[in-house]
């Protein structure tokens, strides 16, 4: 996912803030948004990304996506790391939102990573199914990494 300076993203299920704070760095005007249900989760990304969370670039939200209060039509990019809503298949719901979220254009990149042994395959086939199925066009990919991983990413944008 190639992060511009003036993208509005969203982060769902932002964990410990890692990803945002990798995001924050290469924005100028843009703005990210990420929302995890975990208290302790939404304490410790808030902690980690302070200083970009007062120059208002970075906002983080202890909420879940189904009720957070969210603005449509203004993320070009909406992102998850590692969040099992895609590969359990009964996300139409939420997918149906996350395509009223994002921009006339704007991409949904959905990434995981697992181990070599755990069949990244067949995650990114059922996120593929899942997606396709709710009016999303759909690329994907698979990288080998270090230590028996394997990162995985669904690109997928809306259809007419």
């Amino acid at each position: 996912m190639t992060v511009s300076p003036h993208d509005h993203l969203l982060e769902i299920g932002c964990g410990r803030g890692v990803a945002v704070s990798l995001v924050a760095n290469r924005l100028a005007t843009g703005r990210i948004v990420a929302i995890d249900r975990a208290a302790t989760m939404a304490r410790l990304a808030t902690a980690r990304n302070a200083g970009r969370i007062s120059s208002g670039t970075v906002e983080i939200r202890c909420a879940d996506f189904d009720s957070a209060d969210l603005p449509n039509r203004y993320f070009n990019k909406i992102f998850t790391v590692n969040v099992n809503l895609f590969w359990l298949g009964a996300a139409t719901r939420q997918i149906d939102r996350m395509r009223r979220l994002l921009t006339p254009g704007g991409r949904l990149y959905v990434f995981g990573e697992r181990p070599v042994s755990g069949h990244p395959r067949a995650n990114l086939t059922a996120t593929e199914q899942l997606l396709r199925a709710r009016g999303f066009s759909t690329t994907s990919s698979i990288e080998a990494r270090g230590r028996g991983r394997v990162l995985t990413c669904v690109t997928a944008r809306p259809t007419a």
